[in-house]
């Protein structure tokens, strides 16, 4: 019987290959000039989900052996909505340091799509948006790296089962720009399921963060005018171009809200009556020696390796067109 952060691991590297293997037929085939905004993004999740679902399937779920899938409680989840708009800042300075290399994906690939079709997603229903951008990835992403991922590596302990889950949803998003925040946030989503004991507590706090980065924008285009052209004039300015002064300041206020964003999460432990766990867990006292506890594998190196060398590629393809 292999050990659980070995399956875990093979799960991975199996996400990771349906995940290219996809891409490639799909930019041979020419398929994505057929694939609009919307359809492209269902299909990114399938991509990670479906392979996974078939390994639990066949595996009879012994991965999920003890997910945390509890109902948490209203104060609790209220507590994870005041995180997430707390990690804003921080996912917003984060996003704004990598665009020193790199372009905003999210952008990029919006962009990409009005110039094909002639409209913009923001042309669509605000509900629209929400699903496919707000509640699908919160929900699978959660699933997968916070629910079946991070129970399979829990016994390797929940600072490095942290890191690994993280780098992994960091890497899962092929770009250098989310690579970034993602890898942050993954961090403390990976906390939030500790403190909380429910994958739930990410799913909410994942979809917050999304919805609010939805709204803003629906919020714009209702703006007066003058506002509007000034807020179109900023987002237009290269990073590049900000003032030392600037950066300083959203450095010193995303600082801030990470400190904040430590202080919340040990609060929603309170809260859910895990504090002694969650402080137990985060001494390192939880962790499994021997191979239970051993977190890299064959599988899983060979699994990080191919989304590393695919961003490498493309942040070289990048610096090639500059």
């Amino acid at each position: 019987m292999q050990n659980r952060s070995r399956l875990a691991g093979i799960q991975y590297l199996v996400m990771m290959i349906v995940w290219i293997i996809t891409g490639l037929l799909i930019s041979v085939a020419g398929l994505d000039r057929f694939l609009n905004y919307y359809s492209a993004h269902s299909l990114v999740e399938l991509e990670l989900l479906v392979p996974v679902v078939v390994l639990l399937i066949m595996d009879r779920f012994e991965v999920m052996r003890g997910t945390r899938m509890k109902v948490i409680n209203i104060k609790a989840i209220l507590w994870t909505m005041l995180l997430a708009l707390i990690l804003l800042p921080v996912m917003t300075f984060l996003n704004l340091l990598s665009q020193l290399m790199v372009p905003n994906h999210v952008v990029v690939q919006i962009e990409r799509y009005a110039m094909l079709t002639g409209s913009s997603v923001w042309d669509k229903p605000i509900w629209l948006n929400l699903l496919y951008m707000a509640i699908l990835p919160a929900v699978v992403e959660e699933f997968l790296f916070r629910g079946v991922l991070f129970q399979g590596f829990r016994s390797c302990g929940l600072f490095k089962t942290a890191v690994i889950t993280s780098l992994m949803f960091a890497l899962a998003h092929g770009n250098l720009n989310q690579f970034l925040y993602a890898f942050a946030i993954g961090m403390f989503f990976a906390y939030l399921v500790e403190a909380s004991g429910s994958v739930y507590a990410s799913m909410v706090a994942h979809m917050i963060l999304n919805t609010v980065t939805v709204v803003i924008v629906y919020l714009e285009r209702i703006l007066p005018e003058n506002i509007t052209s000034a807020i179109v004039e900023a987002e237009n300015t290269s990073v590049r171009d900000l003032s030392l002064v600037y950066w300083i300041v959203c450095g010193v206020i995303a600082l801030a809200c990470l400190i904040l964003a430590i202080i919340v999460v040990r609060t929603i432990a309170k809260t859910t009556e895990r504090e002694l766990i969650y402080r137990e867990a985060r001494k390192g006292h939880d962790r499994i020696k021997g191979k239970e506890g051993r977190i890299f594998s064959v599988e899983l190196l060979i699994g990080l390796m191919i989304p590393t060398v695919y961003i490498a590629f493309m942040l070289l393809g990048e610096l090639i067109r500059k």
